[in-house]
């Protein structure tokens, strides 16, 4: 029999098994946050590793100066091979979307 069963079996020969329950089960949190204590509680990246600001926004000015703005810097052809779909599609599917819910105008 494990460690476990003989202590479980001896408790309950006892009087006073209720009592025996509230113990097993205040063991049971205490172990359990004795757990959670040793776990290492990561947020975004691990520690001592630098974190690079992307500019996500600047990211999306990018974008639209390079394909949408009036004199803007690539092609059609350029488009259709970053987006794998041609500029007036795109279009069309941007007029659709915006024509659908007002979320998006």
């Amino acid at each position: 029999m494990s460690r476990f069963g003989k202590s479980l079996h001896q408790r309950w020969d006892e009087d006073d098994e209720s009592d025996d329950d509230d113990l097993l089960i205040l063991d049971g949190l205490i172990e359990g946050s004795k757990r959670n204590k040793q776990k290492k509680n990561f947020r975004g990246s691990l520690p001592s590793r630098h974190s690079v600001r992307r500019g996500i926004l600047g990211g999306h000015d990018g974008i639209f100066r390079d394909y949408f703005a009036d004199p803007c810097i690539y092609n059609n052809k350029h488009f259709r091979r970053r987006f794998r779909m041609s500029k007036s599609l795109f279009l069309q599917i941007v007029a659709a979307v915006e024509s659908h819910d007002d979320y998006f105008l």
